[in-house]
C-alpha cells in the first residue's frame, strides 16, 4: 500500500510537472530581426527576405508594413482613396495616413516621429517600427553596432499585461486629466497596464511611500519632491533613471534632452551626481490678480517690483477691513524666492551651511512683508483660504502655483476678470520657486519587465503632445520646449495668454534644496514665519531663531 501511494504521488508530481511546462511553452514568444539597408531579415532564426529594406527617417527605423504586420500576425488593410494603412491585431487597431505626422492606436491620436512613407523607388510602404510595435504590445531593441533591430513579440502578452503600480496625489481635475493620459497610456502601450492609486494630498503620499518602502513593499512608480527623494534613496530599493535614459534601445537621445527645459532636466540629479527623477508636474509659483479691482484703482497693470506690490496693496486696503490687497499666509516658497530677490542666500551651494542669517537681506526682506502685514494691507490666511478670499473679492492678489489655476478659476467663477503675472522684483533681482513633484522608479524590488514598462510609461508622460495637454487641463507647466510649439498649445496660449507668467518665470525660477533635512526646515520656516507676521516675535528675533534650529540639523 505504502508503495503504491508513493508511486500515485510521484505521478501526480511528474503531471504537475508537464503542466507547468505546458503553460510556459504557451506563451509562445516570436523574434524577428532587420537590419537597416538589407532585404534580408530572420523571423525565429529563419531567413526571410523583404520587399524593401529597412531605412532610418529622422532618427527612426522605418520598416515594410506588411513585412512587420505578417510577422506579428495582424491583418493590414489599405484604403488608396483615403491614403490609410490599417492594421489590426486581436483588440488592437492602429491606422495610419500617408504622410501624416498623427496615426490613430484604438482611437487615440499620437504624434509620429517619422510618417509612414511611400518609399518611390520601389513603391512600398514603410511605417515606424517603434511606434507599430508599442502599438502592439512588442519589445523592440536596437544593436547600434551593426544597425540591426530584433522585435520580440508574443500574443499573450495582450491578453495578460504587465501591471505597473502607480501612486500620486492628483486630485479633483488634476486627477482627471491624469486619469485620461493614463487610460491612453494602456489603450496605446498594451504590454503594459499601469495601475494607479491616488491619495488625498502630498503629506498623505509621502507617509504612505515612506512606511511602503520601511516595509520592503513601495509601488513600481510615484510621486516624489527631491528632498523625500532623499530619503527613499536610503532604503536602497530606489533606480536611478539615468540607467534607462542612456540605454541604447529605449533610453532618450541627445536631442530629447536638450528638449527639457533645462532647470527640470537639471532638477531630476541628486547631490551624489547622479539622475534619479524625470519631471512629472511642474510649476512655479505666480501671481495672481483681479484686473477688474487694478482698474478700478487707477492701474493698469500689475505691479512688476515689490514697491509697485505695496504702493498698490495700501491703495486696495479699505479701511473697514472688508477687503485688503492681498491675501496669503507663510508662504515658504515666497520667502526663498523673497531671500534671493533682496540679495541674499538661504544655504550654500552643497545645501550644508546655513546662510540666510548672516547678513541683513534676508531680514530685510521679511521685514519689508512683515509691514505690510502689520499695517493690514496684507491679510494673513492659512491653508487655501486664500483662494476664497481671491473669489470672494476680499483680496486684489494672492500667491500660488501655476497648477492652482483650476482651483482658483473654480473660486472666481466667473464674478470678474482676473489673470496670472510673474512675481514682482525686488531689489536684486527677480525670482520665482519651481516645484511640483518628479516621478521616480523603485525598480529593485521589480522585475526586468516592470522597470520596463514603467519607464515607458515615464517616458511616454513626458513626450511634447502628452506634456501640452497635461499642461491645457492642469494648468502646470509643459516640460519639454517644443510642446510650445504645438498647435495645440499655440491655440490655447492664444486663447489664454495670461498662461504665459509661468513661462515667462521660468528663466528666474530657483529650485530649493533637495536634502532629507529641506523637508523638516519647510515646517520650521513655516511656522517661524506665522509668528512673524502675526506679530508674535519681531523680524530680527524670528530671523535668528530660525537660523539657530535649522542649524542644529543642517551642517558641514
Amino acid at each position: 500500500m505504502k508503495k503504491l501511494i508513493a508511486v500515485i504521488s510521484v505521478v501526480v508530481l511528474l503531471l504537475s510537472f508537464v503542466r507547468i511546462q505546458t503553460n510556459v511553452q504557451a506563451e509562445s514568444v516570436k523574434t524577428i530581426v532587420v537590419t537597416i539597408g538589407k532585404t534580408t531579415g530572420t523571423i525565429d532564426g529563419k531567413s526571410t527576405t523583404l520587399d524593401q529594406p529597412p531605412v532610418i527617417v529622422n532618427g527612426r527605423t522605418l520598416v515594410p508594413i506588411r513585412f512587420i504586420s505578417e510577422a506579428f500576425g495582424a491583418s493590414v488593410d489599405w484604403n488608396g482613396t483615403t491614403r490609410e494603412v490599417t492594421i489590426k491585431l486581436l483588440n488592437n487597431t492602429i491606422v495610419l495616413k500617408i504622410d501624416s505626422p498623427t496615426a490613430t492606436v484604438n482611437g487615440y491620436t499620437v504624434y509620429l516621429d517619422a510618417p509612414a512613407q511611400i518609399v518611390k523607388a520601389t513603391g512600398r510602404t514603410v511605417v515606424p517600427l517603434r511606434f507599430v510595435s508599442d502599438s502592439l504590445g512588442a519589445d523592440i531593441s536596437w544593436n547600434p553596432t551593426n544597425k540591426s533591430v530584433t522585435v520580440k513579440f508574443s500574443q499573450d502578452w495582450l491578453q495578460h499585461p504587465v501591471e505597473i503600480t502607480f501612486w500620486h496625489a492628483m486630485q479633483a481635475a488634476l486627477g482627471q486629466s491624469l486619469t485620461k493620459l493614463i487610460d491612453e497610456f494602456n489603450a496605446t502601450h498594451p504590454r503594459y497596464k499601469i495601475v494607479q492609486t491616488a491619495v488625498a494630498n502630498y503629506g498623505s503620499l509621502q507617509q504612505k511611500t515612506t512606511a511602503a518602502v520601511a516595509s520592503g513593499q513601495p509601488p513600481v512608480i510615484t510621486q516624489a519632491y527631491e528632498n523625500w527623494v532623499a530619503n527613499y534613496m536610503l532604503g536602497n530599493l530606489l533606480t536611478p533613471l539615468e540607467k534607462f535614459v542612456k540605454d541604447p534601445s529605449m533610453g532618450l537621445s541627445q536631442s530629447a534632452i536638450n528638449d527639457f527645459f533645462p532647470t527640470m532636466w537639471k532638477d531630476g540629479y541628486m547631490p551624489d551626481g547622479k539622475l534619479w527623477m524625470l519631471p512629472f508636474n511642474k510649476s512655479v509659483e505666480v501671481m495672481y490678480y483681479n484686473i477688474d479691482m487694478l482698474k478700478e484703482a487707477g492701474f493698469d497693470h500689475p505691479p512688476r517690483t515689490w514697491n509697485e506690490f505695496a504702493e498698490m496693496a495700501k491703495a486696495l486696503t479699505k479701511a473697514d477691513g472688508s477687503q485688503w490687497g492681498a491675501s496669503f499666509g507663510a508662504d515658504v516658497d515666497l520667502w526663498y524666492s523673497l531671500v534671493h530677490a533682496w540679495g541674499g542666500r538661504v544655504l550654500s551651494d552643497n545645501y550644508r551651511t546655513v546662510l540666510f542669517d548672516k547678513d541683513t537681506n534676508a531680514l530685510n526682506a521679511v521685514s519689508f512683508m512683515n509691514d505690510l502685514y502689520k499695517n493690514g494691507y496684507v491679510h494673513f490666511t492659512t491653508g487655501y483660504n486664500y483662494q476664497t478670499d481671491f473669489g470672494n473679492k476680499k483680496c486684489a492678489f494672492i500667491f500660488a502655483s501655476v497648477a492652482s489655476y483650476t482651483y482658483i478659476n473654480k473660486a472666481v467663477g466667473g464674478k470678474f476678470n482676473w489673470a496670472e503675472a510673474s512675481i514682482p522684483a525686488g531689489p536684486k533681482g527677480q525670482f520665482t520657486v519651481m516645484y511640483g513633484t518628479n516621478i521616480v522608479m523603485f525598480g529593485q524590488k521589480y522585475s526586468a519587465d516592470v522597470q520596463r514598462g514603467a519607464w515607458e510609461f515615464i517616458k511616454w508622460f513626458d513626450e511634447p503632445y502628452q506634456t501640452a495637454r497635461w499642461s491645457i487641463d492642469t494648468g502646470y507647466l509643459p516640460v519639454k520646449q517644443s510642446a510650445l510649439n504645438l498647435p495645440v498649445f499655440k491655440e490655447f496660449l492664444a486663447a489664454h495668454p495670461e498662461r504665459k507668467a509661468g513661462f515667462d518665470s521660468l528663466k528666474f525660477a530657483i529650485v530649493q534644496p533637495p536634502t532629507k533635512e529641506w523637508n523638516r526646515a519647510r515646517g520650521d520656516i513655516g511656522a517661524e514665519l506665522s509668528k512673524i507676521y502675526l506679530q508674535k516675535i519681531s523680524p530680527a528675533d524670528g530671523i535668528k531663531e530660525l537660523g539657530q534650529k535649522l542649524r542644529s540639523y543642517i551642517h558641514p
